[in-house]
């Protein structure tokens, strides 16, 4: 099971954000699955619980705190890491909700490739 590459969701409703980050951890030698929106996520993560999920926030629908929310009431689901990745914009409330819901990391758009990389590196303990 250990020698399996790392699976990480991206959830993001514009398909260009998923081909990037795509693109970004290819280096990583992490495996890399998108979902369009919030609905689509949640049923391929009850299929197959990824390792990490990079989570939009401003998606039509279902947002991505509801998303999150739906995670940490699942048993299988809750303890995926989470990374929120959102608009520079955000507002303070949304800061604040982020610090209460305790998730791993905090990325803004537009995002340095890097910074994703040392993100993820970090959470999955990639030693690269």
């Amino acid at each position: 099971m250990m020698n399996q590459k790392p699976r990480i969701l991206c959830v993001d409703d514009e398909p260009g954000v998923i081909e990037l980050m795509t693109l970004i951890l290819r280096s990583l030698d992490v495996e890399v699955d998108g979902a369009r929106s919030g609905k689509e996520a949640l049923e391929k993560m009850r299929q197959q619980p990824p390792d990490l999920v990079l989570l939009d926030i401003m998606m039509p629908e279902m947002d991505g705190w509801e998303v999150y929310k739906h995670m940490r009431a699942e048993e299988p689901l809750k303890n995926i890491p989470v990374v929120i990745v959102t608009a520079r914009n955000s507002s303070f409330e949304e800061v604040i909700a982020r610090e209460r819901a305790g998730v791993d990391d905090y990325i803004t758009k537009p995002f340095v490739p890097n910074q994703v990389r040392e993100s993820v590196k970090r959470i999955l303990k990639l030693d690269s």
